[in-house]
C-alpha cells in the first residue's frame, strides 16, 4: 500500500444469512451444510474503491443500499464475506447515534473511554479534556449519564471526541443530521479544515449539497445488493443519484392518486408575492449570462419539456448580462406532452461546489389555484425579483417542471445547469455561500405567442 493512499478496498463483498424463524440456526448447524435453512441477503458485492490521502471521499446511495455496512467494515466491526481492506493510519469513526457511549456512564467516562478506544493515553485525554469540552459545549451534563442526553447532545459529544484524537482518517455516517444548525456549521468548518490539513475523510450523506460541497469524489451504490454503480467526481454522481430519486415509479404512482383529490379550475393567468430580499440597487456588480443549454444533463419522466429559459429585461429583450440589485424576469418555457393535473415549475442558483443559494417554484404559491395543462400547452412561467448580490466566480441554474404535491411529485423534466452565469466583479468576498430570499412575482402565460422569450 502505498504512502499516498489512506483506504484501499477491493472486490469487497457482505453478505447476511436471513433466518425465518430461530430454530433454524439450529438445524444449520446440525444439517452441517447438507441443507441450507437460510436465504442470502448479500448487502454489498463485488466493490472496489480506493481512498487517497487528503481526499474527501462521499458515499451516497439509497436506504438499504449498503452504506452503513461499508463504513462498518472500513472500520473492522464487520467482517468481509469476502474481498479485502487495507487502511492507512488512525481511524476515528462516527457511525451511528451514541455508537461506543455506555448510556449508564456519564459524559466524562464515556470520553475517557472513546478516547481510549482511538488509541489516546490517559495523560493526553487530560491535556485535551477542556478542549473536547468547550467543542461540545454541553455545560453541566458532562457529568450526567448520557442515557439521559438529548440526541443533540449525543452527537455533540461524539463529534467533539473524534474531533480530537488526532486521527488520519474520519469516517462520518449520517449522524451530524441531527445536531442543531450551529453545531452542524461548526462541524462543517471542522471537517473542512481537517481535509485542508490533509486528512481523508469518508463521508455518508444524503444531503448532496454537503457531499458536493465536501467531497471531491463520490461513490454511488445500487439499491439492489449494494453493487458499485460508479465512482467519479462528486458533483457528477449526486446528478446521477438525483435522476434515480426523482424517477421513482413509486413516487410517479403516488401523484396519479392524488389526481382524484383536486378539482382543477379553467385559469389562465395568477400571479403572487413573496418574500422581500433587500439588496442595494445601486452595486456594480455585473453578472455575464450564458444561453440557454437544451443539451445539458437532464432526466425526467417526459411528460413535459422545457423548451427554453433566461432572463429577460422589464421591457421584454432577452438579457446576456445584468447587475446585482437590478429587477429582472426569469422565464420557463415548458411545453406539456401529457395531461399534468397539478405542476410545478421551479429553478435553483447553485455555486460551483453545487451548493444551493436560493430556489424558487410555483408549488407553494400556486398550489390553491388548482393548475393544470393539457396536451400542447406551452406556457411562460414568469418570475420576477430584485438580482442579489454573489461573489466573484461562477454559477449555474437549474430549470425543472414537476407534478405533485410538495416533496412527494415526480420530475416531468429536470435540467442540471441549464445556464451560466459568471461573476465578472463584486465588492463581496470570493465563497458565498447559503440561502437568500427573493422579493420575486411569478405569472403563468398560457399562450406563449405573445412572445415574452425572443
Amino acid at each position: 500500500m502505498s504512502s499516498d493512499t489512506a483506504i484501499i478496498v477491493h472486490n469487497l463483498s457482505k453478505c447476511y444469512y436471513i433466518y425465518n424463524q430461530p430454530r433454524d440456526r439450529l438445524l444449520q448447524i446440525l444439517a452441517r451444510g447438507r441443507k441450507q435453512f437460510y436465504r442470502e441477503f448479500w448487502a454489498l458485492k463485488e466493490l472496489s474503491f480506493q481512498v487517497k490521502r487528503g481526499e474527501t471521499f462521499g458515499v451516497i446511495g439509497r436506504n438499504g443500499s449498503g452504506k452503513s455496512t461499508l463504513l462498518q467494515l472500513i472500520c473492522g466491526t464487520l467482517n468481509p464475506t469476502s474481498g479485502n481492506i487495507e487502511v492507512n493510519g488512525r481511524v476515528a469513526a462516527l457511525l451511528e447515534l451514541g455508537a461506543g457511549f455506555n448510556p449508564e456512564f456519564t459524559g466524562r467516562e464515556n470520553v475517557y473511554i472513546n478516547a481510549s478506544i482511538f488509541g489516546l493515553p490517559e495523560a493526553e485525554i487530560n491535556a485535551k479534556f477542556d478542549d473536547i469540552m468547550a467543542f461540545a459545549d454541553i455545560g453541566d451534563f458532562i457529568d450526567q449519564p448520557v442515557k439521559n442526553y438529548s440526541s443533540g447532545m449525543y452527537v455533540r459529544l461524539a463529534f467533539s471526541v473524534i474531533a480530537h484524537v488526532d486521527a488520519d482518517i474520519l469516517i462520518i455516517d449520517e449522524a451530524l443530521a441531527v445536531g442543531d444548525v450551529f453545531f452542524q456549521q461548526k462541524c462543517m468548518r471542522f471537517l473542512r479544515n481537517f481535509r485542508d490539513n490533509g486528512g481523508s475523510l469518508l463521508f455518508v450523506s444524503h444531503d448532496m449539497s454537503s457531499v458536493t460541497s465536501l467531497c471531491e469524489t463520490a461513490l454511488l451504490l445500487s439499491p439492489n445488493g449494494g453493487r458499485q454503480m460508479i465512482v467519479g467526481p462528486a458533483e457528477e454522481v449526486c446528478k446521477l443519484y438525483l435522476n434515480q430519486i426523482y424517477d421513482d415509479p413509486a413516487r410517479r404512482k403516488s401523484v396519479e392518486n392524488s389526481r382524484k383529490e383536486f378539482k382543477v379550475r379553467d385559469t389562465d393567468e395568477y400571479a403572487v408575492s413573496t418574500k422581500l430580499l433587500r439588496a442595494d440597487p445601486q452595486t456594480e456588480n455585473i453578472y455575464a449570462i450564458s444561453p440557454f443549454r437544451p443539451d445539458a444533463d437532464a432526466f425526467g419522466a417526459g411528460g413535459a419539456e422545457i423548451l427554453d429559459a433566461g432572463f429577460v429585461s422589464q421591457a421584454g429583450e432577452r438579457l446576456n448580462s445584468i447587475r446585482g440589485g437590478e429587477i429582472v424576469c426569469f422565464i420557463v418555457r415548458v411545453k406539456a406532452h401529457k395531461s399534468i393535473i397539478w405542476p410545478a415549475v421551479g429553478f435553483m442558483l447553485k455555486d460551483r461546489l453545487g451548493q444551493y443559494l436560493f430556489t424558487e417554484g410555483t408549488d407553494m404559491p400556486f398550489r390553491k389555484y388548482h393548475l393544470s395543462f393539457s396536451v400542447g400547452d406551452i406556457v411562460d412561467v414568469v418570475f420576477s425579483f430584485r438580482m442579489p448580490i454573489l461573489a466573484c466566480g461562477v454559477y449555474t441554474i437549474n430549470v425543472a417542471v414537476a407534478e405533485g404535491l410538495g416533496s412527494d411529485h415526480v420530475q416531468q423534466h429536470w435540467i442540471h445547469d441549464a445556464l451560466r452565469i459568471e461573476s465578472l466583479s463584486s465588492r463581496l468576498v470570493h465563497g458565498i455561500g447559503g440561502m437568500l430570499d427573493l422579493d420575486i412575482t411569478m405569472q403563468w402565460v398560457m399562450d406563449s405567442s405573445c412572445g415574452i422569450l425572443k
